[in-house]
């Protein structure tokens, strides 16, 4: 820990604790408010309680020429609607290609020794798009702190687990002041880059995180924020675990931060390819079998690179572009375009483990649907479902309805694993055949 570490002592402190939750273009949010003084054991029975390290005020900061008092707490509530994407016209320095940059350059600036566990896209520090705020209730709260895209993941060092969360930002405004309790040192180099560091801990119902983080102020109104901690969590995994050690220093931290791909005015290098498309059901799977490999992962893009090599239909990339689903560690999925004339639109494939054989339906049954899913038994126990889908919709007000067109196929096999495989496409263009789709779900090897 720093020499910040001797300026402070233990305080009990309870309050609001900051929760996100970031699922399905939802998230929710809050600072944390203080209170005016410690909580009695009645107070802290009742609320749960929130403990950081007690601020010292008056005190001196190295790097700092003043330094203010702490701030008082506060909270205020948000919310994200709507899909997000990289094309917000809001904020022209922000791209899906500048996202991968970004990544990429994170992932080359981390040491040699740090590993990112086999997780799924949007947890390998992955930049996401900048989110959408509802404000009504906080009107200055886009100014204060939107325009940020972020990106997290899981690391590992010598066997040790941790975390690193980053954010950047365009802030046309100045560098924040040095405030007591809010960091231990201020670097000022001599391009004008300001860079803060601080080494501390958060204590949440007794459970204790650390943390170490390191802010960079740049010249062209870049906002770059490093947070690496000793918790261990992914969305398979939300609860996490405290490692005790934190797999970053400062000086690490110090070494993404003034990556210049990082910086909003760095333009994209030629050949970027665009960031991977999430996939997923949304939601966490349970009891569905043990967490995927890297080794299994491969295992069945080869499967399917396999399937795919005599086919003439062009696709953007390699069929064999699994990845871990969304919220889970044992199921995958991927998203393809489709480039052949006639055809163009998207094909999706998805693999899950965990699922029982659909029950054949009862056409007697008043709930029947004719329309709904047209079920298969083939030889070996399996069940092959095929149905179509069929939308007529508008992007939003004043854009032309487009007709959308699915194909989707369903093989459910007696082990319990499902192969999704569906094509849909915008008219005039038609999706895949049935037989395509179908030879791709019975394709021997796609088991977990």
């Amino acid at each position: 820990m720093s020499d910040g570490v001797d300026r402070r002592k233990d305080r009990w402190t309870t309050g609001l604790v900051v929760v996100s939750i970031m699922a399905s273009g939802v998230i929710v949010a809050g600072l944390l408010d203080s209170g005016s003084g410690p909580a009695t054991v009645e107070d802290a029975a009742a609320v749960p309680s929130y403990v950081t390290p007690a601020v010292e005020y008056p005190v001196d900061i190295p790097g700092c020429a003043a330094v203010e008092p702490p701030s008082e707490g506060e909270t205020f509530g948000v919310t994200i609607f709507g899909e997000q994407s990289y094309d917000n016209p809001r904020y022209p320095w922000f791209s899906a290609l500048k996202a991968s940059s970004m990544t990429a350059a994170v992932l080359d600036a981390l040491p040699e020794d740090v590993e990112i566990p086999f997780v799924s896209p949007t947890e390998s520090l992955l930049f996401e798009p900048i989110p959408v705020y509802d404000q009504a209730e906080v009107p200055d709260f886009e100014d204060d702190f939107g325009g940020v895209t972020s990106a997290r993941g899981p690391l590992v060092r010598d066997s040790v687990p941790g975390s690193l969360w980053m954010s950047v930002s365009k802030a046309d405004k100045p560098v924040p002041p040095c405030v007591a309790g809010e960091l231990d040192r201020r670097t000022t180099l001599p391009d004008g880059t300001v860079l803060d560091a601080d080494d501390t801990w958060t204590e949440y119902n007794g459970r204790r995180t650390l943390s170490r983080s390191v802010a960079g102020y740049f010249p062209d109104g870049t906002w770059i924020h490093a947070n690496a901690t000793d918790e261990n969590f992914t969305e398979a995994d939300p609860v996490g675990k405290h490692s005790g050690t934190v797999p970053l220093t400062l000086d690490d931290l110090t070494t993404i931060v003034l990556r210049p791909e990082l910086r909003v005015s760095t333009p994209v290098p030629p050949g970027t390819p665009p960031p991977p498309t999430a996939c997923g059901s949304g939601i966490g799977s349970e009891d569905e079998g043990s967490a995927l490999t890297r080794d299994d992962l491969d295992r069945l893009n080869s499967v399917l690179d396999a399937a795919w090599r005599d086919r003439t239909i062009a696709l953007s990339k390699p069929l064999g572009s699994l990845q871990l689903a969304e919220y889970s560690d044992n199921s995958v999925c991927e998203s393809v375009d489709v480039t052949t004339p006639g055809s163009e639109g998207t094909l999706k494939i998805s693999i899950e483990g965990g699922h029982s054989i659909p029950a054949e339906p009862d056409k007697y049954d008043p709930s029947y649907d004719p329309q709904a899913a047209k079920a298969t038994r083939l030889p070996d126990g399996s069940v092959l479902e095929r149905q179509d889908g069929y939308t007529t919709a508008a992007s939003g007000p004043g854009v032309p309805a487009v007709d959308e067109a699915g194909r989707y196929v369903t093989l459910t096999r007696p082990s319990g694993t499902q192969v999704s495989v569906s094509s849909t496409t915008v008219s005039p263009a038609t999706p895949l055949p049935y037989e395509v789709l179908e030879s791709l779900a019975t394709t021997p090897g796609l088991e977990l």
